[in-house]
């Protein structure tokens, strides 16, 4: 009988000992196979277009931000180019022979004028296929234009889906010749004082109003990280960057995946739940900070491991760009398992921004005629990517 309250004695002591402190197999490893950047260490070619039709005139007035953030960002961008050109463009592209500060100078009506082409009227499916056709592995080209469609008074949204489907050809078509063309599309805002010209011919005379206009980035997403990187986005918010939205195909992102502080790939469980952290590199994705850090954006296989948080890494020189700290829960009993970010919606601020006819100005100051039209048609170019990038990872036992 003493011998059986001893041994039970020792089993409950056990018991309570493993409880306080945890048995060593209940922590876990956690690895990865690394995976090795796409980002090259070359400079692209960099070509920028600027449209001098007659309703980009109003933006050219003084003060305009319009022409601050093209000087501005491809100064920046000059840096890091193997070289840089510039253009007009409206039926035709129009070589700029100067440098980039007699560029913008020469941004005023006059000059638009006088760089020769149709001003009168601009087909943008015609535009935005003349600057496809410039873009190749190493070239990378920039396209500013206010996108307002010139409506036909008649069979408006027949014209509208028409461009839509335009669109999509012309980025497939570039997609087959840069098999990793990324876009990226962003909308700005700028002093105007001139005319807007309404479909049915009639113009108006806007005065000391700020109307929308839009840079559109064309490139190997490789190239474009770069330059990313180098230029961030963020350096524009001062001229009124008010929407970013990006398209790429899937990404083969470097990373590594660590406990939560980042010493160690051995997870002691905390109340049962192993935390980690993942650093990895998003830039190739394209996608904005917001995007990235959204949660719902994001899936593990096993659903019952949680996505904490998603942070930048502040870091110039890191190789990665954010964390991500995820739970697997008490009781999960995995061996391997990927996470997933998900190719994110087109941002709500696309369809905000459109107007649909384009008959009244003063009520849609801030829209554009048609621009839902134009970036949908990006996105039907996509519309089979469903995933931006993934991160797959195995669990073992200690």
């Amino acid at each position: 009988m003493k011998n059986t309250l001893n041994i039970l004695f020792f089993c409950t002591a056990v018991i309570l000992l493993t409880a306080v402190t945890g048995c060593r197999h209940d922590k876990i490893e956690v690895s990865a196979t690394p995976v090795v950047s796409a980002i090259p260490s070359q400079n692209p070619c960099v070509k920028v277009f600027i449209e001098n039709s007659g309703s980009m005139d109003g933006y050219m007035c003084d003060g305009s931000q319009l022409k601050d953030v093209v000087y501005d960002y491809i100064s920046d961008i000059n840096r890091v180019s193997t070289k840089t050109e510039l253009y007009y463009i409206n039926s035709k592209l129009i070589p700029y022979n100067g440098n980039l500060t007699n560029y913008i100078k020469a941004l005023n009506p006059a000059a638009f004028k006088n760089a020769g082409g149709n001003k009168s009227n601009t087909d943008l499916g015609n535009l935005i296929a003349n600057v496809l056709n410039e873009v190749n592995d190493t070239t990378v080209c920039m396209f500013v234009s206010d996108c307002i469609l010139d409506l036909p008074v008649k069979n408006a949204q027949k014209f509208l889906t028409n461009c839509q489907i335009r669109i999509k050809d012309e980025v497939i078509n570039a997609q087959k010749r840069v098999p990793d063309l990324g876009v990226e599309i962003l909308k700005l805002s700028s002093d105007f004082n001139g005319k807007y010209f309404y479909p049915n011919g009639t113009v108006e005379i806007l005065k000391d109003v700020k109307r929308p206009y839009y840079m559109w980035i064309f490139g190997n997403k490789n190239y474009l990280s770069k330059l990313n990187a180098s230029v961030p986005f963020s350096q524009l918010a001062k001229y009124n960057l008010s929407g970013i939205v990006a398209f790429a195909n899937y990404s083969n992102s470097p990373f590594d995946i660590f406990n939560n502080a980042l010493t160690s790939k051995i997870i002691v469980p905390a109340h049962g739940d192993y935390h980690i952290t993942i650093q990895a590199d998003f830039r190739t994705t394209l996608q904005s900070d917001g995007v990235i850090q959204d949660k719902g954006n994001y899936t593990f296989n096993n659903s019952t491991i949680v996505v904490d948080g998603i942070y930048p890494i502040s870091d110039a020189k890191s190789k990665y760009s954010h964390f991500i700290r995820f739970t697997i829960p008490k009781g999960t009993n995995i061996a391997q398992d990927c996470l997933t970010f998900n190719t994110p919606k087109i941002p709500s601020w696309v369809s905000e921004t459109n107007d649909e006819t384009g008959v009244n100005i003063q009520e849609n100051i801030n829209k554009t005629t048609g621009i839902k039209y134009l970036i949908q048609g990006v996105a039907d170019a996509y519309k089979k990517e469903k995933v931006s990038t993934s991160f797959n990872f195995n669990v073992k036992r200690k």
